[in-house]
């Protein structure tokens, strides 16, 4: 009878609770035939994050690829792997990469695991493309000297403008010139002024004089959550900060814990306003107003609606309801702004609502393609296995939100959508 040697598989040790690695037995049938397990890493990450309960965790070193070998035996280099501005520099032996694996001699002699080493191939990463806001010269053959339309994109009716509180903000910092917080156009020939004080804008142009009455608000804009109410402030206390006229984040959790998306999306400058738990209907009546409209974004990016789908437990009609109509009012109340929707991800932890994201993200497809003037990005389907079910590496234990491994991927393929739509201004 032929013995069978159970050969143990050394895992990998995380901070996170996420265990990345295989830890079946290997079984050989002859002891002169001993197998052992060789796994290959990505080596990307060692920075610290912090999960949604306060816990600190470790970045996960993601399993490239797994393999089977003899004892004795060469091994057979698999395909290299890729990553964003970085250059795979071979495989070797420590995470600090100082013994190189010789895939010619090197042979293998027990369970091990081997790490890729990356070297920086874009040190510098470009300037961001340029952007030109739209016209403000009115032809000389128009019947008005100038036309004003909004101000900060919100619609002028009977010159009364109702402002929340980050445009009151930029409104008072700027109160000597306004002009470049609102959407107008005039004549060359006919220089024209706005200046603003005690809610008042006085616009100037000619031999004309116009006045517009400022209203605050905010009232009828606060947020039913308290919490959701406290992130919003947080927000709008930093309006003089965040300039006009650049790249805006918007949207649930996702956005919200990608603490490094500034950093990640250089040299774009971007801010991001999400909030974790909000809903498509949230955004759209109330947050839109409030974290988008005022900074004049020439794009905005947003990640909305799988609030929808697991706390609001709306079915995928319900849910495309709401989303067209968020679509429809953001694109009428920013006609020069770029849009862009990450559509929404397949997570582990919520297998059961699978067929609405797919549903719902199929009717997001199919408006797209009469609307133009909607970007879609579809970074989900890069945290898929083969067969199509969600990666949980690329996510924390919760199974729902991305870890720093996931947000890597993840945002390489946003920030690329981004550069491509600023490129085609």
């Amino acid at each position: 009878m032929s013995k069978k040697l159970l050969l143990p598989v050394v895992g990998l040790a995380l901070c996170s609770a996420v265990a990345i690695g295989v830890t079946h037995a290997v079984y050989a049938t002859e002891p002169q035939m001993l197998t052992y397990q060789v796994d290959f890493f990505n080596n990307y990450l060692r920075e610290e994050f912090t999960l949604s309960n306060g816990t600190k965790g470790k970045g996960n070193n993601l399993l490239y690829k797994s393999v089977e070998a003899f004892q004795g035996s060469l091994l057979t280099k698999p395909e290299d792997p890729t990553r964003a501005r970085y250059d795979f520099q071979g495989w070797y032996l420590e995470e600090e990469c100082e013994t190189v694996w010789n895939f010619e001699s090197d042979r293998v002699s027990g369970n091990m695991r081997l790490f890729a080493k990356w070297g920086v191939s874009q040190e510098d990463q470009g300037t961001e493309p340029a952007y030109y806001p739209p016209s403000t010269v009115l032809p000389e053959s128009a019947s008005a000297n100038y036309e004003l339309d909004s101000i900060m994109y919100f619609k002028i009716t009977n010159n009364v403008v109702n402002l929340p509180t980050a445009a009151l903000s930029k409104l008072e910092a700027n109160k000597t010139n306004v002009l470049p917080l609102m959407e107008y156009r005039a004549k060359a020939s006919k220089p024209i002024t706005a200046t603003y004080e005690n809610y008042k804008i006085t616009i100037k142009c000619g031999d004309e004089t116009r006045v517009i009455t400022v209203k605050d608000d905010s009232l009828n804009l606060v947020m039913n959550n308290t919490n959701y109410e406290t992130k919003a402030k947080k927000y709008e206390a930093k309006a003089l900060e965040e300039d006009s006229y650049h790249v805006m984040l918007a949207g649930s959790s996702s956005i919200e814990f990608w603490e490094s998306s500034k950093e990640d999306l250089e040299p774009i400058v971007s801010y991001n306003h999400g909030i974790g738990g909000t809903t498509i209907e949230e955004w759209d009546t109330k947050l839109n107003q409030r974290l988008v409209f005022p900074y004049k974004p020439k794009m905005v990016v947003y990640y909305v609606g799988i609030n929808n789908v697991i706390n609001s437990k709306q079915d995928a009609a319900t849910i495309w309801n709401n989303l067209k109509n968020f679509f429809d009012h953001t694109h009428e109340a920013l006609p020069d702004t770029k849009v862009q929707y990450i559509m929404m991800n397949l997570i582990p932890g919520y297998k059961g609502y699978f067929d609405t994201i797919n549903a719902v993200n199929a009717n997001v497809t199919n408006y797209q393609k009469e609307n133009t003037w909607l970007t879609l990005i579809n970074p989900g389907t890069a945290l898929l296995k083969e067969n199509g079910e969600p990666n949980a590496a690329y996510f924390r234990t919760d199974g729902l939100h991305l870890s720093y491994y996931g947000y890597v991927v993840w945002g390489d393929i946003i920030k690329q959508s981004i550069v491509n739509g600023l490129e085609n201004n």
